[in-house]
């Protein structure tokens, strides 16, 4: 359905997907130009909270599952949009190093980064990871917290940490670096099934509500699965979550 007058989307994202997020609304307002998509990122559990005190975001782009379900418990979801739009894929970064493995983690001498366990799905995966590895133990006194996965990117690209684990769509883009991540395999770590929903806003003028749909629909199209799996998530049509490094360019 075309949509004549402006429409502002206000978009809420996990820090992870953001870069993502980016790339997918360049595309897509290239062939809406009325519309006008606001971003707000942070963690998952933060902007969970924000939405529930009321914050006016149109679409929720969580990285796990059950903060969408929960807020769709809470009756602020639209009927029928809490929908998979990707599956994270979590990494092992040490940058400037190579064959980095599961070994690399009792090697480290300095400090290990990860996001917050309680606020981003990225930090809980790293901490099952670790635990699954019998080396959270020895480790957690090294560990420094990010509030999110790109804080957590930050602090190993500045060197304040020697490694962290981040999203493997952290890394895989960084044009003529070396392989110095190790892609996890899927039994260490509970999947990281990122979910969307779009929120009820009492007021939100009909032409607005069309726009924030065909965003939403756009992300689940083949055009916008594609953008997602090339920028190193699995597709959300994908029922489980082989391992691989997608076919990136």
């Amino acid at each position: 359905m075309p949509v004549f007058a402006h429409a502002e989307v206000k978009v809420a994202v996990t820090a992870n997907f953001k870069p993502t997020l980016v790339t997918l609304i360049d595309e897509y307002t290239r062939m809406h130009p009325k519309a006008d998509i606001r971003v707000s990122s942070a963690s998952t559990g933060v902007l969970y909270a924000q939405i529930n005190r009321g914050a006016p975001f149109d679409i929720f782009l969580s990285a796990d599952s059950d903060r969408p379900k929960r807020l769709e418990k809470s009756g602020l979801v639209e009927a029928n949009t809490r929908k998979n739009y990707a599956l994270g894929q979590l990494v092992l970064w040490r940058k400037g190093f190579s064959s980095v493995n599961a070994e690399s983690l009792n090697t480290l001498t300095g400090k290990l980064a990860i996001a917050n366990p309680k606020l981003a799905p990225f930090g809980l995966a790293a901490k099952q990871a670790m635990q699954k590895l019998g080396t959270y133990t020895a480790l957690q006194s090294r560990i420094v917290l990010g509030n999110n996965v790109s804080q957590t990117a930050h602090y190993v690209k500045s060197g304040a940490a020697e490694a962290g684990f981040v999203a493997l769509s952290q890394v895989i883009q960084r044009s003529g670096q070396s392989k110095d991540y190790w892609l996890l395999p899927s039994h260490l770590y509970s999947p990281i099934n990122q979910q969307m929903v779009v929120i009820k806003q009492s007021g939100r003028p009909e032409h607005e509500t069309q726009e924030v749909m065909a965003f939403h629909h756009f992300i689940l199209s083949d055009a916008g699965q594609s953008i997602i799996t090339k920028s190193g998530y699995q597709s959300s049509k994908m029922q489980s979550i082989p391992r691989v490094k997608p076919d990136v360019q």
